[in-house]
């Protein structure tokens, strides 16, 4: 596994597909080559970092753009969607339209503009934060940093134009790319974006690629249940949502940590321990030198007993 890059930087990873590197392991989006225009997958976490995406397509591919997908509505991969809108169409999964609804409100397809860090927050780690992270400084530490950077002051969000509810799919002269929904799983929405000639698949947060993830108010056995399946494609590469290209055997590993996560929680259950108490010893040492476990591990178990009990909120 190559180390995370310290700038963002475009990569080509198969026949027409490229990864814009997110710098320092952080949101990765990408671009799809249609012959005489591009598909872009994600769009950065915020403006600025959207327009030197934006950039680098112009200056290494020298393409207009034809659409945008949204993988899912998390902030730090679709901030940057107001640096592509207008002429060309912004496409999502309906349930991350309903997602921005219900914590922005509606307001006919314009826009919302957020500037205090809870709703920051809720938009980018999912509406349970406040609850998951409410007893643990070093979680609410890491994502109060990050959303409090240059760049965050004032961020844009524009809703998808177009949604589908099941598989949409752009049918090019030498390519297939498939947007394909398995059902809620790291948040509810989430689309796997997949070349079937190039055998590239872009999976957005439903892989984290060396770092420990954030589950949040994920569905955990949904979430594994879709890795099963993505495990079935005929891939060579597997573009994640933070962290390098990866391969099948990667995404394995991933999907092992989430199971070791879940199993463990729910040993903890079985033996009585509370929710604080659970949180407090659940531990992973085989992932325990992945960054972000430190800050991670408390509301990820939190997020897991939850889960796991049936009761994701309160």
């Amino acid at each position: 596994m190559k180390p995370p890059t310290p700038e963002s930087q475009l990569q080509p990873v198969g026949a027409g597909a490229y990864v814009w590197l997110g710098a320092d392991g952080e949101s990765n989006a990408g671009a799809i080559d249609t012959g005489d225009s591009l598909l872009v997958v994600d769009t950065q976490q915020n403006e600025s970092l959207a327009r030197a995406f934006r950039a680098a397509l112009a200056e290494q591919l020298g393409k207009p753009v034809r659409a945008v997908v949204n993988t899912h509505y998390h902030l730090d991969h679709v901030a940057g969607n107001g640096v592509f809108a207008g002429s060309v169409p912004i496409v999502a999964h309906e349930r991350t339209a309903e997602a921005f609804a219900a914590l922005l409100g509606a307001n006919g397809g314009q826009g919302w503009t957020v500037t205090d860090l809870p709703t920051k927050s809720a938009l980018c780690y999912g509406e349970t934060f406040s609850e998951l992270v409410a007893d643990d400084p070093p979680a609410r530490a890491e994502a109060g940093r990050r959303l409090s950077e240059p760049g965050y002051e004032r961020i844009t969000i524009v809703p998808p134009t177009h949604t589908f509810s099941d598989r949409f799919a752009f049918h090019l002269p030498e390519e297939v790319v498939r947007l394909c929904y398995f059902g809620p799983a790291h948040c509810d929405g989430d689309v796997v974006v997949h070349l079937e000639h190039a055998r590239v698949v872009f999976l957005g947060d439903l892989f984290f690629h060396g770092r420990f993830p954030w589950l949040g108010d994920c569905d955990l056995d949904g979430w594994i249940r879709v890795l099963d399946c993505v495990l079935s494609f005929e891939i060579e590469t597997v573009i994640p949502g933070h962290g390098p290209p990866g391969t099948l055997r990667d995404l394995a590993r991933f999907r092992d940590l989430l199971t070791a996560l879940r199993d463990a929680v729910a040993t903890a259950i079985r033996a009585g321990a509370s929710e604080e108490q659970a949180a407090r010893d659940v531990r992973l040492p085989r992932f325990e030198k992945l960054p972000r476990y430190a800050e991670w591990i408390g509301a990820d178990v939190r997020s897991a007993y939850r889960y796991l009990r049936g009761k994701r909120h309160g």
